[in-house]
């Protein structure tokens, strides 16, 4: 058990906005990227068990863009989320990670800037 005694944080991840977004889950626990077109965010890589992810995502001065997600994401109820379309929104998506069934259990806030 850690007992701290004060704020722990993280410095955020800037992505690579591109056809795939990749996510390395070893560089931070908190990701943004702004979204330049229609997206998919891939499977993160080096996943530890247990592990929370964070991810920022912003639509560009256009809007309307779309984003598709890896296999390993899960979301309530088996509905996949559409995010706010609105030009330059901001959707927050946070996942943990479970090992043994080998999922991103997902949740979304959606529009907010």
């Amino acid at each position: 058990v850690n007992a701290f005694t004060a704020a722990q944080t993280v410095a955020p991840v800037a992505l690579t906005d591109a056809t795939t977004i990749n996510t390395d889950a070893a560089l931070s626990n908190t990701f943004r990227v702004t979204l330049g077109a229609n997206r998919t965010l891939a499977n993160p890589t080096n996943l530890s068990d247990g592990v929370i992810l964070n991810w920022k995502i912003k639509q560009d001065g256009t809007g309307g863009r779309t984003l598709a997600y890896g296999s390993k994401f899960k979301w309530p109820a088996g509905s996949t989320p559409v995010l706010t379309t609105t030009a330059g929104a901001t959707d927050f998506i946070t996942a943990q990670y479970h090992a043994d069934v080998d999922i991103l259990v997902a949740s979304i806030l959606k529009g907010l800037s």
